[in-house]
């Protein structure tokens, strides 16, 4: 296929697929009324919602800290897992407050807290200090970098003993950008649920009539312009077509459970390969 004839058609593809994880009911009802307020950011009001057996959402409003946008509502989830032995793995922690404490308690014990990635921090020190008894975990180089915070390890380096599996997905050098790095996030894989969790490297903003003006706008600018400036950063990095993907690719996933947009249990593998610029999966 012509590559101008790909680009019209990618697009197309994933609104398409898009649309179609959207009518698939992606979250178990409700156990009772509404304890937040509902919005496209939390379509329940829920603390907690059911999207798996054992697998819980934190859905809460998010508000990036950018000249024009502090009032646009970009979504945000944290990520809870009960595991075997019925303590529970909490991914990209939100706001900690006492009903959200009080409904994680009802679950389980908390023994695991994972910052995945350079973004997804702000909490992470008041949940570790919450949670003293818990093991927490920080993606590589984080904890260099912020000591302070008081992260107990790192995880997504080879060897690395981990409840679910997980791969670090790292983009350290771009052209034009510097020495800093890039993109730096590990994703991971609970072969239970068939879940995969992700923070920044896949997003999936919804654009139905009940999504505010300011988040279509928000979900324009980063599929159509940000998405294909990352997807070259990303795979300029040699590791990423040598172990990274084929590392997601070899993982059982049905569902995709993003901090930012909708969760996906429709074609999800296929979703996300064409999200990261693969034309196959």
């Amino acid at each position: 296929m012509p590559s101008d004839a790909r680009q019209l058609l990618v697009p197309f593809v994933l609104g398409c697929a898009a649309r179609l994880a959207a009518s698939a009911p992606v979250r178990m009802p409700r156990a009772g009324p509404p304890t937040r307020p509902v919005g496209w950011s939390n379509p329940q009001g829920a603390t907690l919602t059911q999207i798996r057996p054992d697998v819980w959402l934190a859905e809460r409003p998010f508000y990036p800290r950018l000249p024009g946008l502090t009032s646009t509502d970009v979504g945000g989830k944290m990520a809870v897992v009960r595991l075997d032995d019925g303590t529970l793995w909490v991914h990209s922690p939100v706001a900690l407050d006492d009903e959200l404490r009080d409904a994680l308690a009802a679950l389980g014990k908390v023994k695991h807290v994972v910052t995945p990635n350079t973004e997804h921090q702000k909490w992470a020190r008041d949940w570790i200090e919450a949670y003293p008894g818990a093991t927490s975990y920080a993606c590589p180089g984080l904890r260099e970098r912020k000591p302070h915070v008081g992260w107990t390890r790192t995880v997504g380096l080879p060897g690395d003993q981990h409840p679910l599996e997980a791969c670090w997905v790292s983009a350290e050098r771009v052209p034009l950008i510097g020495s800093e790095p890039f993109f730096s996030e590990v994703v991971f894989f609970h072969a239970p649920s068939r879940v995969l969790f992700v923070t920044d490297l896949f997003w999936n903003y919804p654009a139905g009539a009940d999504v505010p003006a300011s988040t279509r706008a928000w979900k324009w600018a980063m599929d159509r312009v940000y998405r294909p400036f990352y997807n070259r950063a990303m795979r300029v990095q040699p590791a990423f077509d040598e172990r990274v993907w084929p590392t997601l690719a070899r993982w059982d996933f049905d569902m995709i459970a993003p901090c930012h947009g909708e969760p996906v249990n429709v074609g999800a593998k296929r979703l996300l390969a064409e999200h990261l610029g693969y034309r196959k999966a």
